[in-house]
């Protein structure tokens, strides 16, 4: 997995941030980190995985 810049990071910060400000409740919330997860498909599995082997 390859590591993200400083700037990266802070653009996607930005990014979701922004788009969690749009959200009306927190279903809208919970709809849009579903999103967020489908289209980063074992993305997400692979930092736990690294997080858990770091420990």
């Amino acid at each position: 997995m390859e590591i993200m810049t400083d700037k990266q990071v802070r653009f996607l910060t930005w990014l979701i941030t922004t788009a969690t400000d749009k959200c009306t409740s927190i279903e809208e919330v919970h709809e849009l980190n579903r999103e967020i997860r489908k289209h980063s498909d074992g993305l997400i599995d692979l930092a736990v995985k690294e997080d858990k082997e770091k420990e």
